[in-house]
């Protein structure tokens, strides 16, 4: 590989990077590490990007190192600028990973600084709001009263009042009491000793801050973003770039449901528990206008879900397409709710005066995001209803593209915006994530992956099953499932893309593979995904058959998995509104919705779940693709020139193989 070589070679910085990440480096001098080209070619057109302060997508695989190419130069930059360096993930393992042990590891080789890990204000306590839950005795009962009391003890040993941290179980309710809210802590009202305004000075001191993406874009979006993200002159680096257009359509995203309201609703009084901040006392009037409202809340939810019903013909999931779904008789009310507790506010007492503040916040906030999905006015946003169990019913609205909501505000002329991931290209083109994000003028990097995939890799086809649609596949596929087990006795992660054919194959090789002695985990019932996971790093012999969340964030390196079996091309179903509402948008354009989206899409998960075999370089095993379309099909030659150059066999149906040269 050739060595990348930044145009300004005379950047003492550039020399810096280069000098760590080099072959005789003080990396390479560290145990166990070793030296790899594409981690140094990666660092190297970071930190050229942050010099100049522009923008950059890399993907870089699996083994790469990716983590160190860009925490280096990143603090190196914000150190030598006296910038902050904003890092953000989408999963909390990653941020774990990068404070915790990525921080400690580089700060040698780069000099001190100071790194946090900041979370949603959410996640920490509120000392005030503590304080006030405390002496507000009437609005718990005794369990929730020593609840109360153990968590003011711990805060005295655990300043910083992570909620993540807590050592004991809570309630729900208790946490909405005590947790950082806008509006009930402030540094004016709390003071410095308040966790959250803690967590706010410690951010705003620091040099390197790690942050999630749905927080990041949280607070992106009511900043003004006039040359910086979240402070003056910082710059941001994603890492699980792949992640970004879902997370930043989310936060631009609104979400409100009947579970929100009756909470905010609830918080002023209770009908059933006859608690909250207006219990007790001369107001009976307007405690039966807060049950009356909640009443009107209710039924207005229950006409939403019937309405629902009939749409959607039953469906969980519904796309709304008209303004006005039902009639709006909800949010006057709330208004009339807030308007009568900020009367009462003016003669209520001090110790309630913030808690009913954030009480009419929420009030009001619900009555604004049900109005705005009632009128539905914005063409550029999708609408939807969700359904749940019990009642519950969400109604949900994100744009249907980001790249006016965000790619345009993000990629503004001003600081570094750096993105990475292991999996953005189609097709070795980072194209389509750019369009996707509205990033077409960004320049890209594709590194090469560090693994011998023709060494560590065989790929495995089956050419002779029939397909989705014919007659007996699900036999076929239970029988080319069991056969593909036993090649590698068990070890074996199997990745489904429907929960209605997973447990029909489970149901027809359960019995078979229990007397061959090889265990198999079922993603289903109340395991969770952690659980499985762990169940299935302790027996080598145990085989997890796996939904959606098991394509991604899978890292079992060693003999646990050797063997990844992909039952079916990942194309999604165009159900879910927003992918029906984006697909629409590239027809209306003239544009071709299969190869536009719906292929990018597949061969990206694709990639994913492949992804999940080789995580060391002295990994070895299988990858069996069990959907003969990609041998069929024109569209199975994209997938096969997605993967790595590798052996590659093929499955008959009676069990036998046969080897063939390689066509990816």
């Amino acid at each position: 590989m050739d060595e990348f070589r930044p145009k300004k070679s005379d950047s003492a910085l550039v020399e810096k990077v280069r000098s760590i990440f080099s072959p005789s480096g003080p990396l390479s001098r560290r145990s166990g590490y070793e030296y790899r080209p594409q981690q140094l070619e990666m660092a190297l057109a970071i930190t050229e990007r942050l010099v100049k302060d522009e923008h950059l997508i890399v993907e870089a695989p699996t083994g790469v190192g990716k983590s160190l190419a860009y925490l280096i130069p990143a603090v190196l930059f914000a150190k030598h600028e006296k910038r902050k360096a904003v890092i953000a993930t989408y999963t909390k393992t990653l941020q774990d990973q990068l404070i915790r042990k990525d921080v400690a590891m580089i700060r040698p080789l780069t000099g001190d600084f100071t790194a946090v890990h900041m979370k949603g204000r959410a996640n920490y306590v509120c000392t005030s709001r503590l304080g006030r839950a405390l002496r507000q005795r009437g609005l718990f009962d005794s369990a929730e009263q020593e609840q109360l009391r153990r968590i003011q003890e711990w805060i005295r040993k655990s300043p910083e009042g992570d909620l993540d941290n807590l050592p004991f179980v809570i309630s729900p309710r208790i946490r909405e009491f005590i947790q950082s809210e806008k509006g009930a802590c402030s540094l004016r009202a709390c003071g410095s000793d308040c966790c959250y305004q803690i967590a706010r000075s410690r951010m705003r001191e620091a040099d390197v801050i790690i942050v999630n993406h749905s927080l990041f874009f949280s607070l992106f979006g009511m900043s003004g973003g006039d040359g910086h993200f979240l402070f003056e002159r910082d710059f941001v680096i994603f890492d699980e770039a792949h992640m970004l257009e879902q997370s930043a359509g989310a936060a631009v995203g609104k979400t409100v449901s009947l579970g929100q309201v009756l909470f905010a609703l609830h918080r002023l009084y209770h009908p059933h528990t006859r608690k909250g901040l207006l219990a007790g006392g001369r107001r009976k009037g307007l405690i039966e206008f807060v049950t009356r409202a909640e009443g009107v809340v209710k039924n207005f939810f229950a006409e939403v879900d019937a309405v629902g019903r009939v749409i959607g013909d039953g469906a969980m999931i519904v796309r709304i397409r008209q303004p006005y779904v039902v009639e709006d008789t909800v949010t006057e009310l709330l208004g009339e709710v807030c308007r009568a507790v900020e009367d009462y506010r003016a003669r209520a007492s001090e110790k309630i005066v913030h808690e009913l503040d954030g009480a009419r916040r929420l009030v009001g906030e619900a009555s604004v995001l049900i109005k705005e999905f009632l009128r539905g006015a914005d063409s550029s946003m999708t609408y939807w209803l969700e359904r749940g169990g019990s009642g519950s019913i969400r109604l949900c609205t994100a744009p249907t593209s980001v790249v006016e909501s965000v790619g345009k505000r993000l990629f503004a002329a001003g600081p570094s915006v750096i993105m990475v991931g292991a999996t953005l290209a189609v097709g070795g083109s980072l194209r389509y994530f750019q369009e996707r994000i509205g990033a077409t003028e960004v320049e890209t990097l594709v590194v090469t992956s560090p693994f011998r995939h023709g060494v560590q890799m065989k790929l495995v086809l089956a050419r002779d099953l029939p397909g989705p649609d014919e007659p007996g596949y699900d036999d076929a596929m239970a029988e080319a499932v069991l056969v593909s087990v036993r090649r590698s006795r068990g070890r074996a992660l199997v990745l489904f893309t429907s929960q209605k054919l997973m447990q029909a194959v489970a149901g027809r090789v359960a019995e078979r593979m229990e007397a061959a002695g090889l265990e198999l985990l079922v993603q289903e019932g109340s395991e969770g995904r952690s659980g499985l996971l762990a169940r299935f790093r302790e027996n080598v012999d145990s085989t997890l058959f796996g939904l959606d969340s098991f394509w991604m964030g899978v890292d079992i390196p060693g003999e646990a998995l050797e063997h990844v079996i992909i039952t079916r091309l990942p194309f999604a179903v165009p159900t879910h509104p927003l992918t029906e509402a984006r697909m629409e948008l590239i027809a209306r354009r003239g544009g071709n919705t299969f190869t536009e989206y719906t292929l990018p899409e597949a061969i990206l998960k694709f990639r994913q779940g492949v992804g999940r075999l080789i995580r060391t370089s002295t990994d070895r095993g299988l990858v069996t693709i069990l959907d003969s379309r990609i041998l069929r099909k024109p569209y199975g030659r994209e997938f096969l020139r997605a993967l790595p150059e590798c052996p590659v066999e093929v499955l008959k149906m009676d069990g036998t193989v046969e080897e063939v040269e390689w066509e990816g």
